[in-house]
């Protein structure tokens, strides 16, 4: 079946070349400058074609974004919290300085610390 689709092929292909050789100068110009307007006008109305996809697809995103933003309850990509933003990119310390200095001793019982915090109160209480 293939050998039948190549063999038609190269008799009609032939046969076009025979044809065109045996055409006029003027009739072979005749011809290109039909193919030429065919190409030509085919190439203006894929132009005209792709600038009104790129029309839809503006128009398209304008009417998501008005509907997005006529929403009360927007997805979150849509707005980022305050929160989210003030805070730095990560949590790498680069060097010793940055690093708070830790307390010498940390209290060994819950006893300890409500003294301590009552020792604060005393000695803010005196202050004043």
């Amino acid at each position: 079946m293939a050998k039948h689709k190549l063999l038609a092929g190269l008799l009609i292909g032939g046969a076009a070349y025979a044809a065109y050789h045996a055409l006029d100068l003027e009739q072979r110009e005749a011809l290109k400058d039909a193919a030429r307007d065919r190409y030509n006008a085919f190439k203006d109305r894929a132009v005209d074609y792709a600038f009104y996809a790129a029309d839809a697809a503006d128009d398209f995103k304008e009417a998501l974004n008005d509907k997005f933003e006529a929403k009360d309850d927007a997805p979150a990509w849509k707005t980022v919290p305050n929160d989210v933003a003030d805070e730095p990119a990560d949590d790498i310390v680069l060097s010793s300085d940055e690093v708070a200095d830790l307390p010498d001793e940390q209290p060994a019982s819950d006893e300890d610390t409500s003294d301590t915090a009552a020792d604060d109160e005393a000695k803010s209480d005196n202050a004043e």
